[in-house]
């Protein structure tokens, strides 16, 4: 049970209610896909007035290409129960993708070195089945342990005998209306390699390049960020989750440019160790970037990541986002090695270790901080305390808002046993966002605004309170508006 109030989530229930990001990007003649989500009591009739270029499939998906500009779009969805419009903004230019944070899944944390392209169908398609996808999830992202070996048409880096189709893989993902997403390095040699599968190769091959650092597995003086970029695109992949360390500028941006130079939009995830001093260059051209440690379901290491925030602060804009590494909530396999280590080699994945509140924090800290959103567990063992935390429209939004305003840390209580943080965000509404984080092990009383409206978001109810008081461990958001 959790202290912190959240709001059952039924995305086959009641009227229509459309949950699309307010303002939606990409570049100019290059293909879209774009699935409408709608919750709502089924059968539901969704009716487009789209700009020439685009069409709507009896999917929901949205496709076509634009040249450059600014459109809208306007969508309409009925059921028996009624009618909800909502009209969003196309913009329409250059390497213009991912304006509201990513929402989607990626695959590390669910399943490790273990994964298998049946892994990532399953995952979709349960992301479809589940009402996932109704509340915006829209990315199914690869992470390490696809790589084979150097070969096809472009001599790039071929997947392994776990991914037998990859391009029907990319193919079945988007007829669902969701985009793919892939990993690589320019590393001569990527993380996360087994016994039985030890060398997974980057974009680099050859000598070490001794001009790079030679931690982890180095950069070599064959650089194939082309070749690479290019079976990508080939296959349909819509993203790319680029991973080295120390990570640098230059490096990047031979993906980078690798990356535009291809024939569809490929968004940019610069990973893990993106310096401070080179945020100018993240900044402006990756949609997402980390300087933290990986994810795992151990309350320290969530504190770490939570640690990593506050110096991005004034970096963050629309399009380009922290990222504070995906989610480590629910049925996964992170505590694998330890449970055979136990004597149990025949478990694959585990509960999480974080309580109920540990988790609503660890869903708060991304979500209000405007990070990317990456559920990354097994979908089929998905309960229902998972869904609720996965799907409150109204804790999304502060994700999605269109004004991309960073979440400031206006007040910190930090003394002995005590440790309050208090986070606000500007909202496109005019209306504020404010996060009270109690990460403490002391009890914190924390005081609301009067003469305004108080909405507890995660509750979905507006409040009379003039006073919250948190548990350790413990997070509220409300919103004020006049």
């Amino acid at each position: 049970m959790s202290y912190t109030k959240i709001a059952h989530a039924a995305p086959f229930e009641g009227a229509p209610a459309i949950h699309l990001p307010a303002v939606y990007g990409a570049s100019p003649d290059m293909p879209m896909l774009l699935r409408v989500p709608v919750t709502g009591e089924r059968p539901v009739t969704v009716t487009a007035e789209l700009p020439a270029g685009l069409s709507i499939d009896e999917k929901r998906i949205i496709s076509g290409s634009l040249p450059a500009g600014e459109y809208t779009l306007t969508v309409t969805a009925e059921n028996a129960l009624g009618r909800d419009t909502q009209t969003i903004r196309l913009e329409i230019a250059p390497d213009h993708l991912l304006l509201t944070p990513l929402l989607g899944f990626t695959s590390w944390n669910a399943f490790l070195q273990t994964v298998t392209q049946e892994d990532m169908l399953r995952t979709a398609r349960l992301m479809d089945a589940s009402g996932l996808a109704e509340y915006g999830y829209s990315y199914v992202n690869l992470d390490s342990a696809w790589q084979g070996e150097y070969g096809g048409e472009y001599d790039a880096i071929q997947p392994n005998d776990k991914f037998p189709d990859i391009r029907g893989m990319v193919d079945e993902i988007h007829a669902l209306g969701f985009k793919a997403g892939i990993y690589s390095t320019p590393m001569r040699q990527a993380f996360g390699g087994t016994k039985a599968r030890p060398f997974l190769p980057g974009c680099t091959r050859g000598e070490v390049d001794v001009r790079w650092s030679r931690e982890a597995f180095g950069i070599g003086m064959e650089h194939c960020e082309a070749a690479n970029a290019a079976q990508w695109a080939d296959w349909g992949f819509d993203y790319l989750k680029y991973d080295w360390r120390p990570t640098d500028p230059w490096n990047a941006d031979l993906m980078k440019q690798a990356l535009l130079a291809a024939p569809r939009d490929i968004a940019f995830c610069g990973t893990v160790r993106c310096s401070l001093d080179c945020a100018d260059y993240w900044k402006a051209n990756c949609t997402s970037w980390r300087c933290n440690r990986d994810s795992d379901d151990r309350w320290f290491r969530l504190m770490e990541i939570f640690d990593s925030y506050d110096p991005w602060v004034k970096h963050i804009s629309l399009g380009h986002y922290f990222d504070l590494d995906m989610l480590e909530l629910g049925n996964n396999a992170m505590n694998v090695l330890e449970l055979r280590d136990a004597g149990r080699p025949d478990i694959m994945d585990g509960p999480c270790r974080l309580s109920e509140d540990e988790q609503i924090i660890a869903f708060t800290m991304r979500a209000f901080l405007a990070s990317p959103i990456q559920i990354s567990s097994r979908l089929e063992k998905m309960g229902q305390f998972e869904m609720d935390l996965y799907c409150n429209d109204e804790i999304l939004a502060v994700n999605q808002d269109a004004l991309a305003s960073a979440a400031v840390l206006v007040m910190e209580k930090k003394e002995e046993r005590s440790h309050l943080k208090v986070y606000e965000r500007a909202l496109a509404d005019g209306g504020r966002a404010v996060a009270f984080f109690n990460i403490g092990e002391m009890a914190e009383t924390v005081a609301l605004e009067k003469d305004v409206r108080v909405r507890d978001l995660w509750a979905k109810e507006d409040i009379g309170d003039v006073t919250l008081t948190l548990p350790p461990h413990t997070v509220r958001v409300v919103k004020y508006t006049k």
